[in-house]
């Protein structure tokens, strides 16, 4: 399906591209916060005790963070689907666009709950539960006898800013690196026994899950920690628009990767080279036409040649980080894991997901 949010990005791009998005900003010379090996991890929020978080078993829960807010300042929490199948925890990140100003945040309306906030009504209105990943009764789905927490996406800053702004007459809490760090302290004390930690997500999320990695290696140093980016490869955006993404959200990045600040593509790469131990996939449509969007209204052609490049640079030669990839200009995949395959008769990628999940020596890179 078309994202709705495509067309409207075309013009929130034009007006970048214009040189009218960075006098939207309050306060725009601040520094990208870093976390990482090395470094701070970022915003830690209470001190205090961290309290392990209860919930009936293989039920839905919302668990409400007063720690944690929404772009709107609203309180925000998560969703869980805890068991005792096994000690693997899925953490997934929501998807959802993102937004730097006045026009990206409330004139074109490119993220997600930026207004309105996200709590439990809308989390039981989503309904993660119902999603392929979580499917606790499908016997092929590889996730199925982890527990599972649900991270709702509402700041605009791929869950990972740390800036409070204002844009027009809207004061605006990119706060999601401060909201990662509130739910890590008590994902820490309910999984203490984790053997496997798996950090995925999809669109925004899938940017959220790979830039927030070394956060969850810090929190969880005695499990194996792995990523899946859904529809979030790292290519460098156009239009100037990588310098106003993180002057507006001062967004917490990995201290180790020096070449983050100015290039994105360098994400991937160092996290693969940084954590040999953990595996990497990323799942991307070559031509993806809502990424080409919000990256600068990159051609379709364009856009598949950064995406093979980001695959020679990133992926290809790394024993640890592999693609499942597809053409086409279609977004996200995870959606769909039991039905899409490389072609007919080919892997699927629920296959192809099950071998990165287990670790299986097969696991490789896939692409037409």
């Amino acid at each position: 399906m078309t994202d709705p949010r495509r067309t409207r990005l075309a013009l929130a791009a034009l007006v970048a591209l214009a040189g009218l998005t960075s006098p939207g900003l309050s306060g725009c010379g601040a520094s990208p916060s870093a976390s990482g090996p090395g470094g701070p991890t970022g915003p830690t929020g209470p001190t205090g005790p961290a309290e392990p978080i209860t919930a009936p078993a293989e039920t839905w829960t919302w668990v409400p963070f007063p720690d944690a807010q929404c772009a709107d300042g609203s309180a925000t929490g998560i969703g869980v689907n805890l068991t005792s199948r096994s000690s693997d925890l899925v953490v997934y990140f929501e998807g959802g666009g993102a937004c730097w100003d006045d026009q990206t945040c409330f004139t074109y309306d490119l993220a997600v709950h930026v207004t309105g906030g996200y709590g439990p009504a809308e989390f039981a209105a989503e309904a993660p539960g119902a999603a392929a990943p979580f499917d606790r009764g499908a016997t092929a789905n590889p996730l199925k006898d982890a527990s599972f927490v649900f991270v709702p996406y509402c700041t605009g800053d791929l869950n990972a800013g740390a800036a409070t702004r204002t844009y027009g007459t809207h004061l605006v809490h990119h706060a999601g690196a401060a909201n990662v760090a509130a739910y890590l302290r008590r994902l820490a004390v309910t999984f203490p026994g984790a053997r496997r930690v798996y950090v995925t997500g999809s669109s925004a999320g899938g940017f959220a899950a790979q830039i927030n990695y070394p956060r969850f290696a810090a929190a969880f140093p005695s499990a194996e920690l792995h990523a899946l980016a859904d529809s979030a490869q790292a290519v460098q955006p156009l239009l100037g628009l990588y310098p106003i993404w993180l002057a507006a959200w001062n967004p917490v990045i990995p201290a180790g990767c020096s070449g983050c600040a100015g290039d994105l593509t360098a994400l991937p790469a160092w996290l693969a080279d940084t954590y040999p131990d953990g595996r990497f996939a990323l799942l991307a449509y070559e031509q993806d036409g809502t990424l080409a969007a919000y990256f600068g209204l990159y051609t379709a052609a364009d856009y598949k040649a950064a995406t093979l490049g980001l695959f020679a640079s990133a992926y290809d030669g790394r024993a640890n980080a592999h693609y499942f990839a597809l053409d086409g200009t279609s977004h996200t995949m995870l959606g769909s894991l039991p039905t899409l395959a490389t072609s007919p008769g080919g892997t699927t990628l629920q296959a192809w997901v099950g071998q990165w999940y287990a670790g299986d020596a097969g696991w490789a890179s896939l692409k037409p």
